[in-house]
Protein backbone atom coordinates (compact mmCIF):
# COMPACT_ATOMS: atom_id res chain seq x y z
CA UNK A 1 0.00 0.00 0.00
CA UNK A 2 2.96 2.35 -0.19
CA UNK A 3 3.76 4.76 -3.01
CA UNK A 4 6.77 3.87 -5.13
CA UNK A 5 8.48 7.22 -4.65
CA UNK A 6 11.87 6.02 -3.43
CA UNK A 7 14.49 3.33 -4.06
CA UNK A 8 13.71 -0.18 -2.91
CA UNK A 9 15.61 -3.44 -2.56
CA UNK A 10 14.21 -6.61 -4.06
CA UNK A 11 15.63 -9.90 -2.78
CA UNK A 12 14.55 -13.21 -4.21
CA UNK A 13 15.73 -16.78 -4.01
CA UNK A 14 17.04 -18.30 -7.22
CA UNK A 15 17.03 -22.06 -7.73
CA UNK A 16 19.87 -23.76 -9.57
CA UNK A 17 22.44 -20.97 -9.25
CA UNK A 18 25.02 -23.11 -11.04
CA UNK A 19 22.79 -23.14 -14.16
CA UNK A 20 22.23 -19.38 -14.41
CA UNK A 21 24.40 -17.17 -16.61
CA UNK A 22 25.14 -13.82 -14.99
CA UNK A 23 26.61 -10.57 -16.15
CA UNK A 24 27.68 -7.69 -13.94
CA UNK A 25 28.90 -4.39 -15.36
CA UNK A 26 30.27 -1.74 -13.00
CA UNK A 27 30.90 1.81 -14.22
CA UNK A 28 32.39 4.44 -11.91
CA UNK A 29 30.56 7.75 -11.95
CA UNK A 30 32.61 10.77 -13.00
CA UNK A 31 33.61 12.79 -9.98
CA UNK A 32 35.74 12.78 -6.86
CA UNK A 33 34.37 9.68 -5.11
CA UNK A 34 35.63 6.43 -6.70
CA UNK A 35 33.13 4.42 -4.64
CA UNK A 36 30.16 5.97 -6.44
CA UNK A 37 29.00 4.32 -9.63
CA UNK A 38 26.33 2.64 -11.69
CA UNK A 39 25.83 -1.05 -12.26
CA UNK A 40 23.83 -3.37 -14.47
CA UNK A 41 23.15 -6.91 -13.29
CA UNK A 42 21.64 -9.44 -15.67
CA UNK A 43 20.47 -12.87 -14.59
CA UNK A 44 19.62 -15.24 -17.40
CA UNK A 45 17.85 -18.45 -16.42
CA UNK A 46 18.50 -21.61 -18.39
CA UNK A 47 16.38 -22.35 -21.44
CA UNK A 48 12.97 -23.69 -20.55
CA UNK A 49 12.22 -27.26 -21.35
CA UNK A 50 9.30 -27.93 -23.62
CA UNK A 51 7.12 -25.60 -25.62
CA UNK A 52 6.03 -22.19 -24.30
CA UNK A 53 2.49 -22.00 -23.03
CA UNK A 54 -0.11 -20.21 -25.13
CA UNK A 55 -0.90 -16.67 -24.03
CA UNK A 56 -3.96 -14.50 -23.71
CA UNK A 57 -2.69 -10.94 -24.23
CA UNK A 58 -4.62 -7.71 -23.87
CA UNK A 59 -2.79 -4.65 -25.13
CA UNK A 60 -4.00 -1.29 -23.76
CA UNK A 61 -2.71 1.75 -25.66
CA UNK A 62 -2.98 5.29 -24.29
CA UNK A 63 -3.90 7.66 -27.11
CA UNK A 64 -4.81 10.64 -24.97
CA UNK A 65 -3.79 14.19 -25.88
CA UNK A 66 -0.58 14.00 -23.82
CA UNK A 67 0.63 11.30 -26.24
CA UNK A 68 0.68 13.78 -29.17
CA UNK A 69 3.72 13.85 -31.46
CA UNK A 70 6.62 11.43 -31.13
CA UNK A 71 5.03 9.66 -28.14
CA UNK A 72 2.09 8.25 -30.11
CA UNK A 73 4.40 7.23 -32.95
CA UNK A 74 6.66 5.33 -30.53
CA UNK A 75 3.64 3.86 -28.71
CA UNK A 76 2.06 2.62 -31.97
CA UNK A 77 5.36 1.03 -32.99
CA UNK A 78 5.77 -0.69 -29.64
CA UNK A 79 2.18 -1.93 -29.70
CA UNK A 80 2.52 -3.24 -33.26
CA UNK A 81 5.71 -5.10 -32.39
CA UNK A 82 4.02 -6.71 -29.42
CA UNK A 83 1.15 -7.87 -31.64
CA UNK A 84 3.69 -9.20 -34.16
CA UNK A 85 5.30 -11.41 -31.48
CA UNK A 86 2.10 -13.39 -30.98
CA UNK A 87 1.92 -16.93 -32.32
CA UNK A 88 -0.92 -19.01 -33.69
CA UNK A 89 -1.59 -20.53 -30.26
CA UNK A 90 -2.11 -17.10 -28.64
CA UNK A 91 -5.24 -14.98 -28.34
CA UNK A 92 -5.32 -11.22 -28.00
CA UNK A 93 -7.29 -7.99 -27.82
CA UNK A 94 -6.27 -4.38 -28.43
CA UNK A 95 -7.88 -1.49 -26.55
CA UNK A 96 -7.04 2.14 -27.32
CA UNK A 97 -8.24 4.76 -24.87
CA UNK A 98 -8.51 8.43 -24.16
CA UNK A 99 -11.85 9.43 -22.62
CA UNK A 100 -13.44 6.58 -24.64
CA UNK A 101 -12.26 3.01 -25.26
CA UNK A 102 -12.14 1.64 -28.80
CA UNK A 103 -11.18 -1.70 -30.34
CA UNK A 104 -10.27 -2.65 -33.90
CA UNK A 105 -13.63 -3.01 -35.67
CA UNK A 106 -12.54 -6.00 -37.77
CA UNK A 107 -11.72 -8.15 -34.74
CA UNK A 108 -14.29 -10.14 -32.78
CA UNK A 109 -15.45 -9.14 -29.30
CA UNK A 110 -13.47 -10.88 -26.62
CA UNK A 111 -10.09 -12.38 -27.37
CA UNK A 112 -9.26 -12.95 -31.04
CA UNK A 113 -7.14 -15.82 -32.28
CA UNK A 114 -3.67 -14.53 -33.20
CA UNK A 115 -3.90 -15.55 -36.83
CA UNK A 116 -1.87 -13.69 -39.44
CA UNK A 117 -5.06 -12.00 -40.63
CA UNK A 118 -6.14 -10.82 -37.16
CA UNK A 119 -2.67 -9.60 -36.27
CA UNK A 120 -2.47 -7.69 -39.58
CA UNK A 121 -5.87 -6.07 -38.94
CA UNK A 122 -4.78 -5.01 -35.44
CA UNK A 123 -1.48 -3.55 -36.64
CA UNK A 124 -3.20 -1.76 -39.52
CA UNK A 125 -5.73 -0.21 -37.11
CA UNK A 126 -2.97 0.77 -34.66
CA UNK A 127 -1.14 2.58 -37.49
CA UNK A 128 -4.18 4.87 -37.92
CA UNK A 129 -4.55 5.60 -34.21
CA UNK A 130 -3.77 9.18 -33.24
CA UNK A 131 -3.59 11.11 -29.97
CA UNK A 132 -6.70 12.96 -28.81
CA UNK A 133 -8.96 13.49 -25.80
CA UNK A 134 -8.45 13.15 -22.06
CA UNK A 135 -6.85 10.36 -20.06
CA UNK A 136 -9.33 8.00 -18.41
CA UNK A 137 -7.40 4.82 -17.67
CA UNK A 138 -9.72 2.99 -15.28
CA UNK A 139 -12.33 1.86 -17.84
CA UNK A 140 -9.87 0.24 -20.30
CA UNK A 141 -8.02 -1.51 -17.48
CA UNK A 142 -11.31 -2.86 -16.12
CA UNK A 143 -12.22 -4.09 -19.61
CA UNK A 144 -8.79 -5.70 -20.02
CA UNK A 145 -9.01 -7.47 -16.66
CA UNK A 146 -12.51 -8.66 -17.59
CA UNK A 147 -11.31 -10.05 -20.92
CA UNK A 148 -8.49 -11.94 -19.24
CA UNK A 149 -10.65 -13.20 -16.38
CA UNK A 150 -13.40 -14.31 -18.75
CA UNK A 151 -11.18 -16.51 -20.92
CA UNK A 152 -12.85 -19.85 -21.66
CA UNK A 153 -9.89 -22.15 -20.97
CA UNK A 154 -8.64 -22.87 -17.45
CA UNK A 155 -6.05 -20.38 -16.24
CA UNK A 156 -3.51 -23.19 -15.74
CA UNK A 157 -3.47 -23.83 -19.50
CA UNK A 158 -2.65 -20.28 -20.66
CA UNK A 159 -0.54 -17.35 -19.50
CA UNK A 160 -2.60 -14.19 -19.04
CA UNK A 161 -0.78 -10.97 -19.90
CA UNK A 162 -1.83 -7.31 -19.72
CA UNK A 163 0.42 -4.82 -21.53
CA UNK A 164 -0.16 -1.10 -20.98
CA UNK A 165 1.55 1.39 -23.33
CA UNK A 166 1.34 4.90 -21.86
CA UNK A 167 3.25 8.04 -20.98
CA UNK A 168 1.96 7.61 -17.42
CA UNK A 169 0.33 11.02 -17.17
CA UNK A 170 -2.65 10.01 -15.06
CA UNK A 171 -3.73 11.41 -11.75
CA UNK A 172 -5.84 8.70 -10.11
CA UNK A 173 -3.37 5.84 -9.65
CA UNK A 174 -4.67 5.09 -6.14
CA UNK A 175 -8.25 4.73 -7.38
CA UNK A 176 -7.16 2.55 -10.29
CA UNK A 177 -5.15 0.21 -8.05
CA UNK A 178 -7.95 0.04 -5.49
CA UNK A 179 -10.56 -0.84 -8.13
CA UNK A 180 -8.66 -3.37 -10.22
CA UNK A 181 -5.77 -4.55 -8.03
CA UNK A 182 -7.55 -7.67 -6.80
CA UNK A 183 -8.77 -8.49 -10.33
CA UNK A 184 -5.17 -8.77 -11.56
CA UNK A 185 -4.38 -11.89 -9.54
CA UNK A 186 -2.67 -14.39 -11.84
CA UNK A 187 -2.22 -11.80 -14.61
CA UNK A 188 1.23 -10.61 -15.64
CA UNK A 189 1.19 -6.83 -16.05
CA UNK A 190 3.79 -5.07 -18.18
CA UNK A 191 3.93 -1.30 -18.61
CA UNK A 192 5.76 0.22 -21.55
CA UNK A 193 6.42 3.91 -21.05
Amino acid sequence: GERLDRDFILRLAVAGRDRIATSLILTPDPGDDPDEGTFTLTLVPPDGEGKPRPRDVVLVLDRSGSMHGWKIVAARRAAARIVDTLTGTDRFAVLCFDNVVERPPDLPDGLAEATDRNRFRAVEWLARTDARGGTEMLAPLEQAAGLLAGAAEPVAERDRVLVVVTDGQVGNEDQILERIGSRLTGIRVHVVG
